[in-house]
């Protein structure tokens, strides 16, 4: 047996190996991408009641916080950004009653001042509920949303969590 013949490399048989080499490299040796920063948590929010006045003010932008009311529980729905925040879908939610919004799948029925949501029907009611349900699980009860002429309840400075 001749290994000479077997040894002898030409241009082509180069370019194999440095190509398998190369590849061999990317595949296994490929530094990781680079993760971004993760986002800047907001801190959690001290239990409050609050006006309806008073919840404009959680919109994302006034604060940094992002709160909206279902069914009379106030959420702080920070964590949500992408969805309430600044420039996103639902941003007509933040800081205000969302029940009846909610209820009819329509930002636009979204109101400035009290809602009263006696006039929805038991199906606008229910699907509320689903909501606030909803709700519960992801996002932080920050209060309640009083009526006019409803007093606040003290929580001594308890923060809110989940």
């Amino acid at each position: 047996m001749d290994f000479a013949g077997v040894l002898e490399l030409g241009y082509f048989d180069i370019l194999c190996i440095v190509l398998l080499f190369y590849v061999v490299y990317r595949l296994f040796f490929k530094a990781a991408p680079e993760l971004p920063p993760p986002p800047k948590m907001a801190p959690p929010m001290k239990k409050q009641d609050m006006t309806v006045e008073e919840l404009k003010k959680y919109n994302g932008i006034d604060d940094e916080h992002i709160c909206l009311a279902v069914l009379g529980d106030i959420y702080d729905v920070t964590r949500g950004k992408n969805f309430y925040g600044p420039g996103s879908a639902y941003e007509p939610l933040a800081g205000h009653d969302a029940t009846r919004a909610l209820a009819n799948m329509d930002v636009r029925m979204v109101k400035n001042e009290y809602d009263d949501i006696s006039d929805l029907t038991a199906v606008d009611k229910d699907e509320a509920k689903n909501w606030a349900d909803s709700f519960k699980f992801k996002y932080p009860i920050v209060g309640r949303l009083l009526a006019p002429g409803e007093k606040p309840k003290d929580y001594n400075d308890e923060l809110a969590s989940l």
